[in-house]
């Protein structure tokens, strides 16, 4: 059967999720808790630098909205006016609006002239504000992932892993740490604790409404789909399963199978929403995908962790490997993956991973990356994809 030939596949995803979630909580229990002076004095920094960075960005928007080359351009790019409506309470919004700046910065100054170097020292300001504000934020967060596991592990046994528990208990502290405001006068884990709640419940019902299939089945489904769209396009008519089966490279059999599971693979696409405006993937729960959360981390962060690899890793072919694993070239690899490339075992390429884990600690942990570190691991075995090339 289809799900029995890959269950060897399968197995070995779970070894590098278990060898790395380990790693991970053994890793968190090291981190200090902050005492509350250092929570409050910490939570200060991050209001302070969080209301610097709105509004240095809301002065950014405002020159935008003065200026009509520059709104031009902004709504050229596919921004709308909601943009330009800045609500202190979406930091996400913000992050967004402010990725968009930076990008374009060059492009902004150009279109002002003489004037473009006032929106220049504005947007610079603001992202060394929101770095600093990301900084401290990322201090808060690793003080309290151990609050994380506590309501993961009451949450067991309801369909949903424990370390997918985790990952969703993690965005809802990071949203905790958004929002939280010390002034209140609560406790930082008090506040978090509904925060952490909420996201867990949440993914716990949505797993349940969700269309599950095995990570490896859904990746290839979604691989046929693309296939097929082509096809269509090419042909001016819907492709057969012989057809699709030559573009993929599998045997029509194995097309028919997985045509089966889905019993029409273009459904996927099918509109739907109020609006019909939405196709049916988008509502297709993909673990595959990194929550918003992480991948903002990694942007942050994949700079300074590359550095410190090239600093610590002499050895040419250890460091490529590294940069495999950990994504910082763009390109992420499974230990399977980068042991054939390189013609040995993935336990070799797991024991060149530790060891450069083990020489960057002490590094890791003087720049602050150390926790980082071992979640960017703990992340890339849970969420790597299973590729298919032969079912």
């Amino acid at each position: 059967m289809l799900i029995d030939n890959n269950l060897n596949q399968d197995n070995e995803i779970k070894e590098d999720v278990d060898f790395s979630l380990g790693s991970y909580l053994k890793n968190i229990g090291k981190t200090p808790l902050l005492s509350p002076e250092e929570e409050r004095s910490l939570a200060a920094k991050l209001k302070e630098k969080r209301e610097k960075f709105i509004k240095l960005l809301t002065d950014a928007i405002k020159i935008v909205k003065e200026e009509p080359a520059l709104l031009n351009f902004f709504l050229e790019e596919g921004r709308n006016e909601k943009d330009f409506e800045q609500d202190r309470e979406n930091i996400d919004k913000a992050r967004e609006v402010a990725d968009f700046l930076v990008k374009n910065k060059e492009k902004l100054k150009e279109l002002l002239d003489n004037e473009g170097k006032n929106i220049e020292v504005i947007i610079d300001r603001m992202n060394r504000e929101r770095n600093i504000y990301e900084h401290y934020k990322k201090m808060m967060m690793e003080a309290n992932l151990r609050l994380v596991v506590s309501f993961a592990k009451k949450y067991t046994g309801k369909g949903v892993s424990f370390s997918d528990l985790i990952q969703e208990g993690n965005i809802g502290l990071s949203r905790a740490v958004d929002k939280f405001d010390y002034e209140a006068g609560k406790r930082f884990s008090t506040y978090a604790s509904w925060w952490i709640r909420q996201s867990i419940s949440r993914a716990i019902t949505d797993q349940a409404k969700a269309i599950r299939l095995p990570v490896h089945i859904a990746h290839l489904m979604k691989k046929l789909t693309t296939i097929s769209k082509k096809l269509e396009q090419n042909l001016k008519r819907e492709p057969t399963p012989e057809e699709i089966a030559r573009e993929a490279k599998l045997s029509p059999e194995k097309i028919r199978q997985i045509l089966g599971l889905s019993q029409d693979i273009i459904s996927f696409e099918t509109p739907v929403g109020d609006e019909k405006d939405v196709p049916m993937i988008d509502f297709i729960a993909n673990s595959t995908i990194p929550p918003p959360v992480y991948e903002l981390t990694l942007d942050m962060l994949k700079k300074e962790v590359r550095e410190l690899l090239e600093k610590v890793v002499k050895d040419p072919r250890e460091l490529e490997i590294l940069k495999l694993r950990f994504g910082l070239e763009g390109v992420t690899m499974s230990l399977r993956e980068i042991g054939k490339k390189y013609g040995v075992s993935r336990e070799r390429i797991r024991q060149i991973q530790e060891r450069a884990l083990k020489r960057l600690r002490g590094p890791a942990e003087e720049k602050g990356l150390r926790g980082y570190l071992e979640l960017l691991d703990h992340l890339r075995s849970h969420l790597e994809e299973a590729y298919v090339t032969e079912v």
